[in-house]
C-alpha cells in the first residue's frame, strides 16, 4: 500500500517547491517576474469567480466600508497590489534590495522625525501588500528593533527569515522569544529613543464588555469597522510605560514606489482601552484610504468583521 500523504505534507511540498521556484523567478527579467508572480493573481480570481465563496461578499463590505466604489474593480485592484507586492518581497529575500532602497519613500519624513528626535517611538502597521519590502527600505534609513511572528512551518518560517536577514534591524521573533525577553527588549529601545516596529491587526474573539481586557492573551476589546474585535495590547502598554507615541501608518505602491504613510501620532493613556481604541480607529482610518493594499482583507477574521459590518 502507497504511502498516505496528509494535507500537512502536501502544503509543505507545495512550498519548498515554491521556495525553488521562487529562487529562479527573482532573478529573471521584470516582465518574466510579472507573469510568473501573475499565478497569484489567477488564483485569486479563481476564488474570487467561484460559487459560493466568501471573497466576492467580503470585497463587497471593504469597497461599502470605504466607498472605494465598484467591488471588483476594487478587486482587481487587490490583486495587481498583491501580485506587485509578492515581486518585491522575493526580490528582497533573494538580497535584490538596490532597487527596492531607491523606491522608498515618506512623504512627511520631516514629522517623523520630528517626532522621533528626543524619544522613541512604537510604529504601528497592518498587514499591507509591500510590507516586507518597507520594512527594508526603512530600516537601511532608521534604526529599529522589528517584532515579527514566524509560521509555525518550518520550511515557511526559514524563507522568512531569509527576507529578516535583508533588513537591515534587529528582528525579535515574538512566537520563539519568552514574553519577559521581548518586554525587556522593547522597553529598553524605547528607552534609548529608538524605534520599535510591529504588525498588529491580527485579531480573535473580542473581549467581553464587562471584562474588556484579557491579560491572559494581551487582548483588549475595541471597535474595528463598527464592529467589536479583540486586538493586541502591547502598544498601548509598552508606550504607557515608556511615554512614547504610537504611530499608526500603512504601505502604498504605486510602480516605481513604495511609499509609508504616516497617520497620527497617539499619546498614551493611562486607560489602556482607550489607547488601544484610538491607534486602531487611526490605522481603520489608514486602512479605508487605501483598502487595494490591505493584505488582511482576506483574513477570516476580517473576513467575518467585514461582512458583518453591512450585514452580510
Amino acid at each position: 500500500m502507497g504511502e498516505k500523504t496528509s494535507f500537512t505534507t502536501t502544503k509543505d511540498r507545495v512550498w519548498s517547491a515554491y521556495a525553488v521556484f521562487a529562487g529562479w523567478l527573482a532573478r529573471q527579467p521584470q516582465l518574466v517576474r510579472k507573469l510568473g508572480y501573475g499565478l497569484f493573481g489567477l488564483a485569486l480570481w479563481i476564488a474570487y469567480l467561484l460559487p459560493g465563496n466568501l471573497v466576492r461578499p467580503t470585497f463587497a463590505a471593504l469597497a461599502k466600508q470605504t466607498k472605494a466604489g465598484n467591488a471588483l474593480r476594487l478587486f482587481a485592484r487587490y490583486v495587481r497590489e498583491f501580485c506587485r507586492g509578492i515581486d518585491r518581497l522575493e526580490q528582497v529575500r533573494h538580497g535584490r534590495t538596490d532597487a527596492i532602497d531607491r523606491m522608498f519613500r515618506i512623504p512627511e519624513e520631516q514629522r517623523f522625525r520630528t517626532l522621533t528626535a528626543e524619544r522613541g517611538c512604537i510604529l504601528v502597521l497592518p498587514h499591507t501588500q509591500a510590507g516586507f519590502p518597507m520594512g527594508r527600505g526603512f530600516s537601511a534609513r532608521y534604526p529599529l528593533l522589528a517584532l515579527v511572528r514566524s509560521a509555525t512551518d518550518k520550511r515557511r518560517a526559514a524563507a522568512e527569515w531569509e527576507v529578516y536577514q535583508h533588513l537591515e534591524a534587529e528582528v525579535l521573533d515574538v512566537r520563539v522569544e519568552q514574553q519577559t525577553t521581548v518586554a525587556r527588549k522593547v522597553l529598553g529601545t524605547l528607552r534609548q529613543g529608538q524605534l520599535v516596529l510591529g504588525v498588529v491587526d491580527r485579531i480573535r474573539a473580542a473581549p467581553p464588555p464587562e471584562a474588556p481586557i484579557d491579560p491572559v492573551t494581551d487582548t483588549i476589546r475595541a471597535n474595528a469597522f463598527g464592529q467589536p474585535v479583540g486586538i493586541t495590547g502591547w502598544p498601548a502598554r509598552f508606550a504607557r510605560k515608556a511615554n512614547v507615541p504610537i504611530l499608526p501608518a500603512t504601505v502604498v505602491q504605486t510602480k516605481d514606489t513604495i511609499t509609508l504613510h504616516l497617520g497620527t501620532a497617539i499619546e498614551p493613556d493611562p486607560d489602556l482601552a482607550a489607547t488601544t481604541q484610538a491607534w486602531l480607529a487611526e490605522l481603520e482610518r489608514l486602512i479605508r484610504e487605501h483598502p487595494e493594499e490591505w493584505t488582511f482583507a482576506l483574513d477570516k477574521h476580517w473576513s467575518r468583521v467585514l461582512r458583518a459590518s453591512v450585514g452580510n
